[in-house]
């Protein structure tokens, strides 16, 4: 999510050191990635949690939101101090660079996304925005990078380490791999004018067939492979040559 941020907000001629961010929903995912745009410099200037949100335009201690979540949970916008008080609904309609709803399917819909002022919306969560407020948010000029995309490193990363990846190979991969694939699905939805979604949907559809096929009417070299890794299952076969073989895989796969 954070790479796809990033060459997004790129593709916008914007850098993350310049950018302020609103996240919505500060658990696993979301603070993780205010962690992320922390260290790039970027300006977190609002949470939420289910029990709210807060805001400070001058930006949020990252550091310390991690330490009070560790502690207290949902209930970090309680003991935060040096911040404003505001409703889960304002969060949408703060005017930063970035927004990245990272709670729950479905919170930006038509009655809120005409309210909505960030340029560039980026989800963590699986299917935060619906179809017609996808519709509005297009409409007004605002870059909505479909969930599936956006997040789809919580699969490939976990895929990734399965197959004894290290933590450098499995970000260097995503980062050339994953962020030109995002590059690319802007630069083409520019080009045709239309939604990220309205390339990538079809797109995926397409992959997703692809694969089912293959599944069920497996190669020779696809049985071979499935017998491979039930044997590294089983501890059968080593770590480190797994690794060697999965990196030019995911690099075919992602190209």
């Amino acid at each position: 999510m954070f790479i796809s941020a990033k060459r997004a907000i790129q593709h916008l001629g914007l850098t993350l050191s310049r950018c302020s961010v609103a996240i919505e929903g500060f658990g696993k995912v979301g603070s993780a990635l205010a962690s992320l745009l922390d260290e790039a410099n970027a300006k977190v200037v609002a949470i939420s949690t289910a029990r709210g949100a807060i805001v400070n335009p001058h930006g949020l201690n990252v550091r310390r939101l991690n330490q009070f979540a560790d502690r207290h949970g949902s209930r970090v916008v309680d003991y935060y101090a040096d911040a404003e008080r505001i409703s889960c609904a304002e969060l949408f309609e703060l005017p930063v660079d970035l927004l990245c709803p990272c709670a729950t399917h479905h919170s930006l819909h038509a009655d809120n996304a005409p309210r909505v002022l960030a340029r560039l919306i980026c989800p963590g969560a699986n299917n935060p925005v619906t179809a017609e407020a996808e519709k509005i948010l297009f409409e007004q000029g605002l870059m909505y990078l479909p969930d599936f995309v956006a997040n789809c490193g919580g699969i490939l990363g976990s895929t990734m380490a399965f197959a004894s990846m290290k933590r450098e190979q499995i970000i260097s991969t995503m980062e050339r791999y994953l962020g030109d694939r995002v590059a690319w699905l802007l630069k083409e939805a520019r080009l045709r004018q239309v939604s990220p979604r309205e390339i990538a949907e079809p797109f995926a559809k397409q992959r997703f067939e692809e694969i089912q096929r293959t599944a069920a009417h497996p190669s020779l070299r696809g049985k071979l492979v499935a017998a491979g890794v039930e044997l590294y299952t089983r501890g059968w076969v080593p770590g480190a040559l797994v690794a060697a073989l999965a990196q030019p895989y995911f690099a075919k796969r992602l190209a």
